[in-house]
């Protein structure tokens, strides 16, 4: 496969990687009963102040919380771009035949928590990893490099050959045309 191609492979996988994040982060936020708390906080730490105001009762409530679900989509934008670029390094520097074992895992999941640390720090507050907690946050960046391998490989692997189909007779097609 081209270098091109490994980076779409790269870029689906980290697409795939970003998606089981954000998905294990609103789970996370469910069970704590604090839905989108942890995705308002991170958008609020990289995006500017402000947490999930969700007040329907008056425009200046309702104007708060689109706020908020603006900076939450523009965070997930941002969230997925910064997934696919990891995938697209690990596609290229793990080839097929590298991606097999434990290291690329343990590779993806310390560029997968390189990348959020970068963007904690970016935004100059730990809002994110408090929100989160640390062990959480390498919990979820681990499961993220394991999609992210695990969709790599399951893009590496070939397609099984179709077997001949019997004909009418029994024999199979291949058995008929020599035969006749």
């Amino acid at each position: 496969m081209s270098r091109f191609g490994r980076a779409v492979r790269g870029a689906e996988a980290g697409a795939v990687a970003a998606l089981g994040v954000a998905a294990s982060v609103v789970v996370l936020d469910l069970i704590r009963f604090e839905p989108l708390a942890t995705a308002s906080a991170l958008s609020g730490a990289a995006l500017g102040p402000g947490g999930l105001q969700l007040d329907l009762t008056s425009v200046s409530g309702l104007i708060a919380g689109l706020s908020t679900a603006y900076r939450i989509a523009i965070f997930t934008g941002v969230h997925f771009l910064v997934f696919g670029l990891v995938g697209i390094v690990i596609a290229v520097v793990f080839d097929g035949e590298s991606r097999g074992g434990f290291k690329p895992i343990v590779v993806a999941a310390v560029l997968c928590t390189v990348a959020f640390s970068a963007t904690v720090a970016g935004s100059g507050s730990v809002v994110g990893l408090e929100s989160l907690g640390p062990l959480a946050t390498v919990a979820v960046n681990a499961f993220a490099g394991a999609l992210l391998i695990g969709w790599l490989r399951l893009g590496d692997m070939s397609e099984p050959e179709p077997e001949a189909q019997p004909q009418a007779d029994g024999r199979r097609g291949e058995e008929q045309a020599a035969g006749s």
